[in-house]
């Protein structure tokens, strides 16, 4: 579509005449500008191009991407026409490392009885299973957002010493300045780690203070 030989008006139709699915049409609606000549406001050219290519970077979950080496939630949509999770677990292992051998616990679909294809927006369609969802991720995110990969969950926060990396310079230790509190993860959703503290009756390390080197 050569937005460049339409008006806006004309535009639009062509998008809604073209694209049969009327969340895809939105999309792209969204991304048109039709203020004046129709203009796209994202890299559309660039992704039409690389689509073409034999091997699209955009449709491959790559090791080009980087990895990601924490802990990772993985949710599909169970009738997603788009992204399939017997087609597309193998690959996220290249981006997510540690997915691996952690299915179904943290590589699933979302609601096997919802059928469809606009179930693929799990947080919009069916509106009613929304929550369920967003509390889904809630739960997971409150015991492994922030939490070393060496721990199971933060619950564990505390009972186990952890390393850092580098060299302490005043200690000559290999593994870095100790940290055994490690005040350094983000335990906003949980009040694990000061009951661990209490319970082990330890003066730990809070935000900002350091305990003694060595």
């Amino acid at each position: 579509m050569k937005l460049g030989d339409m008006e806006g008006p004309a535009a639009i139709r062509a998008l809604d005449q073209n694209i049969p699915c009327r969340k895809w049409a939105s999309i792209f609606k969204q991304n048109l500008d039709t203020s004046g000549t129709p203009f796209w406001k994202n890299n559309m050219e660039s992704l039409a191009g690389n689509m073409r290519k034999f091997n699209p970077d955009v449709a491959d979950w790559s090791e080009s991407y980087g990895l990601w080496p924490g802990q990772t939630l993985a949710i599909f949509a169970a009738h997603s026409r788009w992204v399939h999770l017997a087609t597309n677990t193998l690959p996220f292992y290249n981006v997510f490392p540690r997915l691996q051998g952690q299915f179904p616990q943290q590589i699933n679909t979302h609601a096997d009885s919802l059928e469809g294809p606009m179930t693929h927006w799990m947080h919009e369609d069916p509106e009613g299973d929304s929550w369920r969802l967003s509390q889904r991720m809630w739960r997971w995110l409150r015991w492994h957002d922030g939490a070393n990969v060496l721990l199971a969950d933060k619950s564990e926060a505390g009972w186990y010493y952890l390393s850092d990396r580098g060299v302490d310079p005043n200690t000559g230790t290999t593994q870095g300045e100790y940290s055994p509190e490690h005040v350094h993860h983000n335990y906003l959703y949980t009040d694990e780690y000061e009951k661990s503290r209490q319970n082990r009756g330890k003066d730990g390390a809070n935000q900002g203070q350091f305990l003694p080197v060595g």
